[in-house]
């Protein structure tokens, strides 16, 4: 035994086999609060609690009472009974079930410490069985005062005794019970114990101790004695817990703002132009209703299958194939979405460069320069660094918006209606489309936000009020910009305002700053999904680690314990960054096509294909719901597939 256990359990004055003290009331009560237990392995022998209470002392004090109490309960209910005034005494048969015989105690680890509770049980045994020398005997005060003339200087000469000798004197002249100052002692040193031999994770890969937590990870509850796992080895994920949320509904719907207004809303004036005034303002309120029923949808799923991701809810519906695409899907947005951004700023800071200092630059050295800043922000694992980010580019949008309001409401009443305004544009319509659920994509961030709320029931109406807020912001901003420069509208708004002017070379770079700022954000999801596939393959992964859970998910291959997956995985986030501006130099001169191309191809399938496909899998589970929902799924199901192959190949082939 370890000398600085041995102290712990002198000081304690847990052991008292060897002390006057043995034989005492005092003693005696306290085996009647002890609950102890044991796992089957000497491994687990660590998982110990001898909760020490007074507790029965105090009531045979009051009730003379002599007979001594055994009654079999729970081990929870040990747990929860330690410090109350009614404990439950050891059930001698569990426990002696689960300590090893005499002979194996020092052959096993932590050995040392079975031997002693194996004697300790077995004098404790023999006295609720009213044998042996250690007999129970009375606890009243006057026999706990005879016990305290018995009791020697070896009660307090160890640390911490003379403290507690004096503190029972003090309650014996008070007429009042001892403290319970074992019980204390033995959980504030489960606490301190169990911090100090935990391992910390934070400094050891911060990139992705915010993640995920791991089973070697030690707290007040684990065992002091843990299943060691091998060398090198992945260690398995602790179960989270669900936390409640605790936004409000305001919170929610600046959330919900924050996710669907970005730059999108400066691609809407010319999608306006290639789908005419008309048209394009039914458009985008049809769009605006489908992409809030479409949320709904996933949110109803949500609830009735109880899984909290969209690949757990396609993986439990269709299984890998729907999972799959989904996941495709976003990689292939998310791509889009960083792609436009890199030529948005691209073409934003060529003009500004030009029209303030009076230079030109090329666009391939600013996507390379834009290159090289992305690459160490996509190399942060924790989100929460790039929080100031976030916010910093929420306020530079929010500003630019505004500027763009003033000079394109200005232009419209200083100088009428732009030129050749056209109610239907039948020749690039299908350019719309993609610009238009571009703008309304944001399905990966609403099961986390409604997730979030405190009263999530709540939601379906914050998120009828979000959607009715920013379909008519869409349909402004489109309309008005369209309006005010007719066919001369540029792919991005801001390019028809007067570069001269300070306020609009001022909302050029923070709007620049803004977009690119949130490139790694955007980027998140998808270099994350990629690292999970990959990471989960045969390359990396044993026969045994290749499996996917019940609920879908992809094992995990962390690189915090494995340095060469780490840097493989660095290199692959920063490859990923020069293939998207590769991506986005290559289409520097068709930035509008781009941007609709993506959104039909990429976007559509997320919002208007997978959600109802879920929902009609949930619907079975439903026989009370109407079959209007049924046909409903269907026809949003049908007109999305049919307008991802038909304004796709439009983009691609027809339109010039």
């Amino acid at each position: 035994m370890s000398s600085f256990r041995r102290q712990f359990i002198d000081s304690s004055s847990v052991s008292l086999s060897n002390s006057p003290f043995q034989n005492s009331p005092l003693k005696n009560s306290t085996h009647n609060a002890m609950s102890i237990h044991l796992g089957h392995s000497a491994s687990n022998l660590a998982n110990i609690m001898v909760p020490l209470s007074y507790g029965s002392l105090h009531g045979s004090i009051h009730n003379n009472n002599n007979s001594t109490r055994s009654n079999s309960v729970s081990y929870d209910e040990h747990v929860a009974n330690i410090g109350t005034s009614n404990p439950a005494s050891i059930d001698y048969k569990t426990v002696t079930k689960h300590l090893g015989s005499p002979d194996e105690t020092l052959k096993m680890q932590g050995g040392d410490v079975a031997r002693y509770l194996y004697h300790q049980i077995e004098n404790a045994n023999k006295n609720a069985n009213g044998g042996g020398k250690g007999r129970a005997r009375s606890s009243s005060f006057s026999n706990l005062i005879d016990a305290r003339r018995e009791s020697t200087a070896s009660d307090i000469n160890v640390p911490g005794g003379f403290r507690r000798e004096f503190l029972i004197n003090r309650s014996l002249q008070q007429n009042k019970p001892p403290p319970n100052f074992l019980t204390r002692n033995f959980v504030e040193f489960l606490s301190i114990y169990g911090h100090f031999a935990g391992e910390d994770f934070d400094d050891d890969d911060d990139d992705e101790s915010s993640e995920e937590s791991y089973e070697d990870v030690f707290d007040e509850e684990s065992l002091l004695l843990q299943e060691r796992r091998p060398v090198g080895s992945v260690p398995k994920k602790r179960k989270k817990t669900a936390h409640k949320g605790t936004a409000s509904q305001v919170k929610t719907f600046f959330l919900l703002f924050k996710a669907l207004v970005g730059s999108g809303v400066l691609f809407l004036p010319g999608a306006f132009h290639h789908g005419g005034l008309l048209f394009s303002t039914i458009v985008m309120m049809i769009f605006g209703f489908l992409t809030y029923i479409c949320y709904i949808v996933l949110i109803f799923s949500k609830k009735i299958l109880g899984k909290s991701s969209f690949g757990e809810l396609a993986f439990l519906t269709y299984g890998n194939p729907l999972k799959y695409s989904i996941m495709v899907s976003i990689i292939l947005a998310q791509i889009g979405f960083v792609a436009t951004y890199i030529l948005f700023t691209a073409e934003n800071m060529a003009l500004f460069m030009e029209g303030f200092f009076h230079i030109t630059v090329s666009k391939a050295n600013i996507v390379i320069l834009q290159c090289l800043i992305l690459i160490p922000f996509v190399l942060i694992r924790d989100l929460t660094k790039l929080s100031f980010t976030s916010l910093l580019s929420s306020v530079f949008i929010l500003v630019g918006l505004m500027i763009i309001f003033y000079f394109s409401g200005l232009q419209l009443i200083e100088h009428g209606i732009g030129p050749n305004i056209v109610q239907f544009n039948s020749k690039t319509w299908s350019m719309l489309i993609g610009v238009a659920v571009t703008a309304f994509e944001g399905i990966g961030l609403i099961l986390p936000i409604e997730a979030s709320m405190a009263h999530p029931e709540k939601f379906p109406f914050v998120l009828s009020m979000s959607m009715l807020i920013i379909t008519a912001l869409f349909v402004a901003i489109g309309a008005i910009g369209y309006s005010s420069f007719g066919e001369n509208v540029k792919s991005i708004i801001i390019l028809n305002l007067p570069l001269t002017n300070i306020a609009v070379q001022l909302i050029m770079v923070l709007y620049s700053i803004a977009v690119f700022l949130t490139a790694p954000l955007q980027l998140f999801p998808a270099i994350r999904i990629g690292e999970l596939v990959l990471f989960n393959s045969r390359l990396f992964l044993t026969k045994e680690q290749q499996s996917h859970t019940e609920e879908g998910k992809l094992y995990h291959n962390s690189g915090k314990y494995n340095p060469h997956i780490k840097w493989i995985k660095n290199i692959l986030r920063a490859a990923s960054v020069v293939f998207i501006s590769c991506v986005a130099y290559l289409n520097a001169n068709n930035i509008d096509k781009f941007v609709s191309f993506n959104g039909c191809f990429a976007c559509i399938p997320l919002v208007y294909i997978y959600p109802p496909m879920i929902h009609l899998k949930t619907y079975k589970t439903q026989p009370n719901q109407l079959m209007f929902f049924k046909y409903f799924d269907w026809a949003i199901i049908v007109v999305g597939v049919l307008a991802v192959f038909y304004t796709s190949y439009q983009i691609l082939f027809a339109i010039e």
